[in-house]
């Protein structure tokens, strides 16, 4: 249903997953431990690929793409890495659709200036660059290698428990021991001593208010890392979003509801556009 493709982006070894022709669709995955493209997106590449170029990009730490983390700039380092990839590859305008940590990419992308990349339309997975996290974020980031760990942060994902079966928690866990990938997302939490975070949220914020690009806000009913009214708040935030709430999911409905994901994220991608 896809192909598995290995490109070099500067000296940065990029694994990506490519199907389909058409309107270049641009996929990023989750921020948790265990994550990859192949992890986030294998059961929608294909039924999006009928309609799309599909590209799914391994970000920088994650899956087989080499394992690096930039303390002085994490955000901006990982965005201009995605966007020296899709020059790489030949896309310089697309649709981006991201899963939660790669949602909130996409939204700092879009309000970077100039922007890194053209995008036609985006849609935002349960992920709003921490502007509405809760504290059950922690126990996504301070995690160790075990299985019941990692089931443990499986059980934040994923509302139904047919997800937390001993394969699929395996899986998952077996892909947080990927050498330097524990310590590529780990390297996120570390302060130095005396560190006071600045935080500049509320520019961010401003900043959002301002976007014109056509955005669908995927929410979730059982989702314990977001505020439960996050999708509203943020709908109010950028003028013209667009919400969809699924009902059978926590953090990952394109995984627990992929039909109606795939068909709803057609839908909105290809509202305006002659078929």
């Amino acid at each position: 249903m896809y192909q598995h493709r290995t490109i070099s982006v500067g000296d940065i070894r990029t694994h990506y997953l490519e199907a389909g022709l058409g309107p270049h669709l641009v996929l990023l995955h989750g921020g948790e431990y265990g994550a990859s493209a192949e992890v986030t997106w294998r059961a929608n590449i294909g039924p999006l690929a009928r309609n799309f170029h599909v590209v799914a990009p391994d970000m920088l730490g994650f899956g087989d793409t080499d394992k690096i983390y930039s303390f002085s700039d994490p955000a901006g380092f990982r965005i201009r890495h995605i966007q020296r990839f899709l020059e790489a590859v030949g896309i310089f305008q697309a649709f981006l659709v991201g899963s939660s940590t790669g949602g909130g990419t996409i939204l700092r992308a879009a309000v970077m200036d100039p922007p890194p990349f053209q995008i036609h339309k985006m849609a935002t997975i349960c992920g709003n660059a921490g502007i509405f996290k809760t504290d059950s974020q922690a126990l996504m980031e301070f995690y160790t290698p075990t299985i019941e760990n990692m089931r443990r942060l499986m059980e934040l994902l994923f509302h139904d428990q047919k997800w937390l079966s001993e394969a699929y928690v395996r899986e998952r866990y077996e892909r947080s021991l990927v050498p330097g990938a524990w310590e590529a997302l780990s390297a996120a939490r570390l302060r130095r001593p005396g560190y006071e975070s600045r935080s500049n949220m509320e520019e961010f914020v401003k900043k959002l208010s301002a976007l014109r690009i056509p955005l669908l806000i995927v929410s979730c009913e059982h989702d314990r890392l977001n505020q439960k009214d996050w999708d509203v708040r943020l709908q109010k935030i950028i003028p013209g979003s667009e919400i969809h709430h699924f009902m059978r999911s926590a953090h990952e409905p394109q995984i627990e509801e992929v039909e109606e994901f795939n068909r709803v994220l057609t839908e909105f991608l290809l509202g305006d556009m002659p078929r």
